[in-house]
């Protein structure tokens, strides 16, 4: 069954333009770690500072302890 995860946080005004850039090019292996456990359909949208975002998974716990385990 597939599990649908949404999440809000607020950036720092001063972090923002740094977390932009950083989501504009994801990194293949950050990519490739988000594959491997199970995460699909992630999205991220912004309004000023405030971020929502939503990715599906078969299993939430366990898709973030394989992406704590992961250096990236």
């Amino acid at each position: 069954m597939t599990e649908r995860v949404a999440f809000v946080l607020r950036v720092r005004p001063d972090k923002i333009d740094e977390y932009v850039a950083a989501h504009a090019n994801v990194w293949p292996e950050m990519l490739e770690a988000l594959r491997n456990a199970g995460i699909r359909n992630y999205s991220i949208f912004r309004d000023g500072n405030q971020v929502f975002g939503y990715f599906e998974t078969d299993d939430a716990a366990a898709s973030g302890e394989y992406m704590a385990a992961q250096e990236v």
